[in-house]
């Protein structure tokens, strides 16, 4: 199965296609919670040598999408209600201020990609079928909307923490298969989001955080915890 949840470029070298693979295939879940990553496994599955693997393991542990426990070796994260409200709170606190940021530098092309990435999700919407190759496109263009937000943030740092902990944030969504949104709503959401951020409305901060929370409280049901985050 081929994933692209996510906008980047094509991967310039072995490590980076296997960082790339691994991390979304336990992103979508193919690789579940608490799996064991064996590097012969690996091998068969992906293509890649053992060298590129193991590295790629390695930065997928520093990012967090990736566990390694001494005589265990590699394995995917447990799914947590603590780890849930971990990132999501996370979340709430980094990605308002780089939206901010993002508010005071944006120019021109900032806006257009904005509007644009909005119309394609908004489009992909409207097209969804029941099909798991469509929830991977619509991902990826949810990701690239999100992206757009906080693109003309000046720091790179920040953007780069605020995307690891989307795409953490997306493994919760993809594991928990019965959580389905209502699509029209969310998409209503999306775009009252956008006329916020456009007009440089302080109030967009606020919207996006909300817009996160209410995201992980759907999941959160799910542990039997009611309370938004």
């Amino acid at each position: 199965m081929k994933y692209i949840f996510t906008m980047d470029a094509a991967p310039a070298t072995a490590v980076e296609a296997a960082t790339h693979r691994l991390r979304e295939e336990i992103v979508a879940g193919a690789l579940p919670p608490e799996a064991r990553l064996r590097l012969r496994d690996l091998a068969a599955r992906t293509g890649y040598g053992a060298t590129p693997l193991r590295e790629a393991l390695s930065r997928l542990a520093a990012e967090g999408f990736v566990v390694f426990e001494g005589q265990k070796g590699f394995s995917v994260p447990p799914v947590t209600r603590a780890h849930l409200l971990d990132i999501t709170r996370s979340r709430q606190f980094v990605e308002p201020e780089a939206l901010r940021l993002a508010m005071e530098a944006g120019g021109a092309a900032w806006e257009d990609e904005i509007v644009a990435s909005l119309s394609l999700l908004k489009r992909e919407v409207e097209r969804r079928t029941q099909e798991e190759s469509w929830l991977d496109v619509y991902e990826a263009k949810h990701h690239r909307f999100h992206r757009a937000l906080i693109a003309a943030c000046p720091l790179v740092s920040l953007r780069a923490f605020c995307d690891e902990l989307y795409m953490q944030t997306t493994r919760y969504r993809r594991l928990m298969k019965s959580v389905t949104p209502d699509w029209q709503r969310m998409a209503a959401a999306h775009q009252a989001l956008a006329d916020l951020v456009l007009a440089r409305d302080a109030a967009a901060q606020q919207a996006l955080r909300d817009h996160i929370g209410t995201t992980a409280s759907r999941v959160l049901a799910m542990f039997g915890d009611a309370d938004p985050p």
